[in-house]
């Protein structure tokens, strides 16, 4: 499921073409109070990509560790936010963290891309690291996108494979999110709207409490 390959490709893509757009949306801005509210500033980036999150949480004094599968997208966010500190590693392969290790987890856009079942193990493990009183915050592709079409294969409910793109993605609705926050304190869910790659775009931006 989009590989790293797949992933230095598409942020080599994205650089080259300028398509920028997502490195000015400060979506953790409305959510300030909660974040700055925590106890501890250890924090992980997951699926960091180019960095935006990452220079929010730096700029918020956050001792954080942006992680990413590609090293392509890591070498360009040291570029562009060189007091980074980076890690490259595959979340399907679990999480290098110690338990009740961190403060927040960050996840923005990163993981919509496997089977039901294994979002399920992610949201565990973050679960694991996360100290006790430690928030999971992030936004998800909301099922008010439409991925339905001539070349996307619907392989379980919401997870489409698309033939032309090479590239796995999932929608969420209401039920599955359930599903996933079974075992947390759910401080924020709502269903809204970005611009991201010049499209716009539906997710669900949550808080999660350990």
């Amino acid at each position: 499921m989009n590989d790293e390959k797949f992933w230095n490709e598409t942020y080599y893509k994205d650089v080259k073409e300028y398509k920028l757009d997502f490195l000015k949306d400060n979506w953790m801005d409305k959510y300030q109070d909660i974040i700055l509210g925590l106890n501890g500033k250890d924090a992980i980036d997951l699926g960091c990509g180019l960095g935006q999150d990452t220079d929010w949480l730096i700029k918020h004094n956050f001792n954080v560790i942006s992680c990413d599968i590609s090293s392509f997208a890591l070498q360009k966010l040291k570029k562009l936010y060189p007091d980074a500190t980076t890690m490259k590693f595959d979340v399907l392969e679990g999480l290098p963290f110690k338990d009740n290790d961190l403060d927040l987890v960050n996840a923005n856009l990163s993981l919509h891309y496997f089977m039901m079942d294994k979002t399920i193990e992610i949201f565990d493990d973050i679960y694991r690291v996360l100290k006790p009183g430690g928030v999971f915050i992030g936004r998800m592709n909301s099922d008010k996108n439409n991925y339905a079409n001539d070349n996307c294969i619907e392989v379980e409910e919401n997870f489409y494979y698309d033939t032309k793109e090479k590239r796995h993605r999932r929608l969420f609705n209401k039920k599955q999110f359930d599903i996933l926050t079974k075992k947390w304190d759910v401080v924020i869910l709502n269903e809204d709207e970005t611009v991201r790659l010049g499209n716009k775009k539906y997710t669900w931006e949550f808080i999660l409490r350990k």
